[in-house]
């Protein structure tokens, strides 16, 4: 019989990964093209449900200009019937008008290398270490567009 209450668990750790990370956290907060200049976040955790998502999607978008990253767990399938083997994906995306950075790289690339230091090649979700599989183009729509992408998982059923 499959367990998936650990997912929930696995979510949990993955975002508080991402908020522990000062650099990420301003990336998606400001939208200063300069953001790793601004202020420290005082409080990273308002960042969940605002600009850091445990589902695929995000609600109605609002009209100012934000930075997202959204969380799913896919085609998950039992393997040799002990185990349970999935994919993660994080889709980050932004506004068209806050790509560009003084960083040498766009925001969604500055996004993508931190999350893919923060969980790379990391113990903690799932059995063994989280392992870096795909990454892709994602568009949202005329406004917004990032990238996803994805680690492979293992855990016991």
């Amino acid at each position: 019989m499959a367990k998936f209450a650990e997912l929930s668990e696995y979510k949990n750790t993955i975002i508080d990964r991402l908020l522990q990370s000062e650099e990420l956290t301003k990336a998606l907060k400001y939208s200063e093209n300069d953001f790793l200049a601004q202020p420290s976040v005082d409080d990273p955790s308002e960042l969940i449900y605002k600009n850091i998502f445990p589902y695929r999607f995000i609600p109605e978008a609002n009209v100012s200009k934000e930075t997202f990253i959204t969380i799913s767990f896919r085609k998950y399938r039992l393997v040799n019937s002990r185990f349970k083997s999935g994919y993660i994906y994080l889709n980050v995306f932004t506004h068209r008008d806050l790509f560009q950075t003084v960083y040498g790289c766009t925001r969604v690339d500055y996004l993508l290398t931190k999350i893919d230091e923060l969980l790379n090649q990391q113990r903690g979700i799932g059995m063994g270490k989280l392992e870096f599989n795909k990454m892709d183009e994602l568009t949202v729509n005329d406004l917004y567009q990032g990238n996803y992408i994805r680690f492979k998982s293992t855990d016991f059923n």
